[in-house]
């Protein structure tokens, strides 16, 4: 036996069968990601609900590893509820088992028909190329699972390999252990859970050996989620605990049980590896009814296990690096820091304007303020630059470029402001004031200028097109006004003071500027860009 050939054999299957997951993975999250992202918002009423939601994400994604870092990020985002969130990751579980299924049947002579559908599909049109994908990848995953129960035939006349297993085998925890492992590196359950199709209908290991390989490969699927919690907020932390120790839990009810367990797989009918797809598929329902009546008050043990600590203020409060691998919860994360932008400059810059003119303290902390949004605006440039990296679908890209916009808007309408801190500091240096007839003026179109940014944002944030509409149709009179306002300025009250006159000049132009950002982000919303 020549153990180079064997390695390379069983090592390149277990490659193909990797990247076939990705490609499926990748042609599912693309056909249906849009639609995904309204159905778990909507779709978690209560823990069975929440349950529920949780398998079709699994089941589409065709990872449990995937489904959880995506429910993680949508919790450090704030879109889902750590209690909301407890059901769908035990739902996840459940869906996944799906592919372990999909891979059992017994079709791997047919892998090469399943690629040259998907190349057609993927080259045909378009419209088709991600059902393409998802075929091909079927196909890829069925080839490398070939790949590898091929290579385990000239292992059964190994007798220190066969020894080797055995040795192991008769440490339950440690083939769990061993899985589990794997599992962490590999980042996939299924590829782990197919080594174990592959070793046993070879006759290298029996079928209690493969369901404690279940046990462990649904043990390491936690690892990935829990890095991925290690820098999002606390509750994101919470949820991937709360993960790791459903899991734990499952593994801790069924281990004193196996015996029996293995006894009654047969009993379902179907081939050694249909059996081992059972016993996941099991495993993770009889745990999902076990623990599902107890996610709330498991949400509730989690906040004590995990209490918040003090902690300064973060700038970036809820994109993460990890998120970038699942487009649709990055996109997510980057609206929701652009909604908090624009609520700092809403509530912490903007209503000062008028204050700000004989306040210097008031000044100064815009243009803290301002240092702030800055540090957000580089910060949510790179997050949307690293995912539009990725491989998007249309209403992706089209998401990710409308961000992109609305994240330049933002931060230059922030300068603009900054800036009107040094128009009035003329006036300080020059020992000059604004007359009380030039304030009212300033105060006058502050207050359209300001209604047409609160419908900007609640356009943004409600994707509402008609109040967009509404902000783009105020344009003329802003524009009206502000001439209108200026020859009062020169030709009725203007200052005797030619430093006066350019600052109450100057405070017109940034307002206007500051107008036309609220109606380039409603051009951007409505797709005028």
């Amino acid at each position: 036996m020549n153990w180079i050939e064997v390695s390379i054999q069983l090592l390149g299957g277990l490659a193909i069968f990797l990247y076939g997951m990705h490609v499926a993975s990748e042609g599912l999250r693309k056909s249906s990601s849009y639609q995904l992202n309204l159905f778990l918002r909507k779709v978690t009423k209560n823990q069975w609900y929440g349950a529920f939601a949780g398998i079709v994400l699994a089941a589409i994604l065709q990872s449990s590893t995937a489904a959880t870092v995506m429910i993680v990020g949508f919790v450090n985002a704030g879109l889902i509820s750590l209690k909301r969130a407890m059901g769908i990751l035990l739902g996840s579980a459940v869906g996944t088992t799906l592919t372990v299924q999909l891979i059992a049947f017994a079709i791997t002579d047919y892998a090469l028909v399943f690629v040259i559908i998907g190349v057609l599909l993927y080259f045909f049109d378009s419209k088709f190329r991600a059902y393409g994908a998802i075929v091909l990848g079927f196909g890829f995953v069925f080839f490398g699972l070939g790949l590898m129960t091929g290579a385990m035939e000239p292992l059964q006349s190994s007798e220190l390999f066969r020894e080797s297993l055995m040795m192991i085998a008769e440490y339950p925890l440690l083939f769990v252990l061993v899985a589990a492992l794997f599992t962490a590196i590999i980042q996939n359950s299924a590829a782990t859970i197919a080594l174990a199709f592959a070793l046993t209908s070879s006759g290298l290991i029996s079928l209690e050996a493969a369901v404690y390989t279940v046990y462990g490969a649904n043990l390491g699927t936690v690892v990935t989620a829990m890095i991925a919690s290690l820098k999002a907020s606390k509750d994101a932390q919470r949820a991937a605990l709360a993960h790791a120790i459903f899991k734990a839990i499952g593994v801790i009810v069924f281990l004193p049980f196996t015996s029996l367990f293995v006894q009654a797989l047969p009993l379902l009918g179907g081939d050694v590896e249909r059996q081992i797809a059972n016993a996941h598929t099991i495993f993770n329902i009889v745990n999902m009814l076990l623990l599902l009546p107890f996610c709330d008050r498991f949400a509730d043990w989690m906040v004590k296990l995990l209490p918040e600590k003090p902690e300064p203020a973060k700038d970036v409060q809820y994109i993460d690096r990890d998120s970038v691998q699942f487009p649709s919860v990055g996109l997510v994360q980057a609206r929701k820091e652009l909604e908090r932008v624009a609520g700092k400059i809403r509530h912490h810059m903007l209503p000062h304007m008028i204050a700000m003119i004989q306040n210097e303290r008031i000044r100064e902390a815009v243009i803290a303020e301002e240092k702030v949004i800055d540090h957000l605006y580089k910060a949510v440039y790179h997050h949307l630059q690293r995912i539009m990296e990725q491989n998007l679908n249309d209403r992706e890209s089209e998401e990710a470029l409308k961000l992109l916009y609305f994240n330049n808007d933002m931060e230059r309408m922030a300068n603009t402001v900054k800036d009107m801190t040094r128009t009035i500091a003329k006036l300080d240096r020059g020992g000059k004031q604004l007359s009380e007839w030039e304030r009212a003026k300033v105060a006058e179109l502050y207050e359209e200028v300001m209604k047409s940014f609160d419908d900007a944002i609640q356009a943004f944030k409600e994707q509402d097109e008609e109040v967009a509409i509404r902000v783009i149709h105020s344009n003329p009179k802003i524009l009206r006004m502000e001439r209108e306002l200026r020859y009062q300025h020169f030709y009725q009250g203007a200052s005797t003071s030619s430093t006066v006159s350019v600052v109450f000049s100057d405070l017109m132009n940034s307002m206007l500027r500051i107008h036309q950002h609220s109606v380039n982000i409603s051009h951007t919303l409505l797709g005028m860009v």
